[in-house]
């Protein structure tokens, strides 16, 4: 990571963190839609709630394919915030990187995402299915071992 410019690990930490609040947002879309409005959707054509209704179909495994994602991206997250935090502060450097990566992550990763997944389920759980769909069959062996 030495040849890495500290800009460029700033700018995919800062994708981390939007790939981390969709997964949170995901998880609960998926699990507070309505399952109602869902087969109605999927019933008059929608193929986006066609996706979200296979997902459902098993809900053990998608919890644990958006869990596996959203830790596997907090993992990396913390790594590059450490790494950071390090060439900008020296060793106070990790402590620093740790306090401010986990309110970022806590608020901007985690309840916002939550809330507005939580209002507006449909509109977060449809564009979702497109890249959970491929996702899940990727990753299939992880998720079935957990």
């Amino acid at each position: 990571m030495e040849h890495v410019s500290t800009t460029t690990l700033i700018i995919i930490l800062i994708g981390m963190i939007f790939a981390s609040a969709y997964f949170s947002g995901t998880e609960t879309s998926m699990m507070t839609i309505n399952r109602y409005r869902l087969r109605h959707a999927a019933k008059q054509g929608n193929r986006s709630a066609k996706r979200v209704e296979k997902l459902l179909q098993r809900p053990d495994r998608l919890i644990s394919l958006v869990l596996i994602g959203n830790n596997l991206i907090n993992i990396v997250a913390s790594a590059l915030a450490t790494i950071v935090g390090m060439r900008l502060y020296g060793d106070a450097g990790v402590a620093i990187a740790t306090g401010v990566l986990t309110f970022v992550i806590l608020i901007f990763a985690e309840v916002l995402p939550k809330s507005i997944a939580a209002l507006y389920p449909e509109r977060f759980a449809y564009p979702s299915s497109v890249l959970l769909s491929p996702l899940q069959k990727i990753m299939l062996p992880v998720v079935w071992f957990f």
